[in-house]
């Protein structure tokens, strides 16, 4: 079912941006081998090579969202990107960031100003190590790389996010962006949960991190469990 949906995805695109679609890429979990159709978002990054007026962005929302072309997973996180705004220097910009879904909000947002950037550069810099090809050009070859202080940065304010929202999934952001700052690559959160769990004293708290997120109902690690990570992590 979700290779027949990006399948119509891709079509859809395609229709709507015509030559000016330079690629389009899965990201997220589909990429890094960590997707559950129960729990897991549908995350697509497209790119053009100019950038759309306002009417051609909301006719590209309509088309691609959960009313017109039904969401097999919890939902879709589409993010369109110009080629020229990548290069940003708060950060990768986007032209269209849609989040449409059966469980799960919807949103289209047309302005990057509006909207916590450090998502798009963690995104993007994923993306540009990890992405699976949709079409055009593959994804490292149409993204910039950008400065490691500014991924750094963004890393940090995810870990802020998080820890206001879920503790467990801040432990989690931790130990990928953890593992990010010593290897250089990224991992899936399964993956940077298993790198971190053997550097830690105690790996406890990434157990029930990970035990969090596969059920919501699992008690969420405490805000000293979370400290102990985060503590690591910043070393």
């Amino acid at each position: 079912m979700i290779a027949e949906y990006l399948s119509e995805l891709t079509a859809r695109l395609e229709d709507q941006l015509g030559d000016r679609l330079v690629a389009a890429w899965v990201v997220g979990s589909s990429a890094l081998g960590d997707f559950d159709e129960l729990r897991s978002d549908v995350d697509v990054q497209a790119v053009s090579s100019t950038r759309l007026s306002r009417p051609e962005l909301e006719r590209l929302a309509g088309a691609l969202s959960h009313e017109s072309l039904p969401c097999p997973a919890r939902g879709l996180e589409f993010v369109l990107y110009a080629q020229e705004d990548l290069t940003d220097p708060n950060g990768p910009a986007f032209s269209l960031n849609l989040n449409t879904g059966p469980r799960m909000d919807h949103h289209a947002g047309y302005d990057p100003e509006a909207e916590p950037r450090f998502w798009f550069t963690l995104d993007v810099s994923i993306a540009s190590q990890q992405s699976r090809r949709l079409a055009g050009r593959p994804a490292e070859a149409v993204l910039p790389p950008l400065p490691r202080e500014l991924v750094i940065e963004a890393a940090k304010e995810a870990l802020e996010f998080w820890r206001e929202y879920d503790r467990g999934q801040a432990i989690l952001s931790a130990c990928r962006a953890w593992a990010w700052a010593v290897e250089g690559r990224w991992l899936s959160k399964g993956e940077a949960a298993a790198w971190a769990t053997a550097r830690l004293g105690d790996p406890a708290p990434v157990a029930k991190a990970l035990a969090r997120r596969a059920d919501p109902e699992a008690p969420e690690p405490t805000a000293g469990e979370f400290a102990a990570v985060i503590a690591q992590a910043a070393r």
